[in-house]
């Protein structure tokens, strides 16, 4: 599997479509609707999930009458999908529901848990590890969990952790002198994220690596136009001192 953990038993993945698998093997849940409340299980790993939890993430503000007999049908499901496995428990408390598992069986968490070393450990690590951890995405999170199932701010969330952890990368190609094997990344990163600086910082950089310092200072103007004519604020210090490192290379 991805970042070369081997795990023996159950495993999730959330990261891409929402899966279970057994030894390797997917034993997928076969609707939206179970997808959904594994997905909010996952989530709150380790955590008691509430009944009204689920039904909102399921139906919004319109339930059915039946909502919570469905959920406890979908939790039997799902509750015989990961049987095999004692190592991973879902248990009913009161109202609710826990899945409990080690975090490792869980992509999010070992992503998580690879960018948190990147972060604090040795920086010539740290590539790699980002590298390892951004190979366990296979999409965009949640990717068949849709509609009200689970609300933009989750998903939303999720994706500005893989952005970061993919800015973080970028960076640690460029201290390793990699100016122009990120050039084409950040301008397509770039041209998808327009108002986010830690982007454009990075393509500055790049491009004065590549001995394009013009083309980084003319990123850095069209970037200040956007953020003063869509959001009415200035260019963060970090941008300004990335200008003004490039205006000093230009003199």
């Amino acid at each position: 599997m991805e970042g070369g953990l081997q795990v023996t038993g159950i495993e999730f993945r959330i990261l891409g479509p929402v899966e279970i698998l057994y030894n390797g093997r997917k034993q997928d849940p076969t609707t939206p609707q179970q997808r959904c409340v594994l997905a909010m299980l996952l989530l709150d790993l380790d955590h008691v999930v509430p009944a009204g939890r689920l039904v909102s993430a399921l139906w919004a503000a319109a339930p059915p009458a039946a909502a919570r007999n469905s959920i406890r049908v979908y939790v039997t499901k799902l509750r015989k999908l990961i049987a095999a496995d004692p190592a991973v428990e879902l248990v009913t408390v009161g109202e609710g529901w826990r899945l409990s598992c080690d975090a490792e069986r869980v992509d999010l968490y070992r992503f998580r848990d690879l960018v948190g070393r990147a972060r604090s450990g040795a920086a010539a690590e740290a590539g790699g590890l980002l590298r390892e951890g951004l190979a366990l995405w296979q999409g965009p999170a949640l990717a068949d969990v849709s509609g009200h199932r689970l609300t933009g701010a989750v998903i939303e969330g999720l994706e500005n952790e893989r952005l970061a952890a993919t800015e973080d990368r970028i960076a640690s190609d460029l201290r390793a002198d990699a100016h122009r094997d990120v050039v084409s990344e950040l301008l397509v990163l770039v041209a998808e994220h327009p108002l986010r600086e830690r982007l454009a910082q990075l393509l500055m950089a790049a491009l004065h690596g590549c001995g394009r310092t013009a083309e980084g200072l003319e990123v850095f103007h069209r970037m200040r136009k956007r953020l003063v004519d869509e959001l009415g604020i200035e260019p963060s210090a970090a941008l300004r001192g990335e200008h003004q490192r490039l205006l000093g290379a230009a003199g």
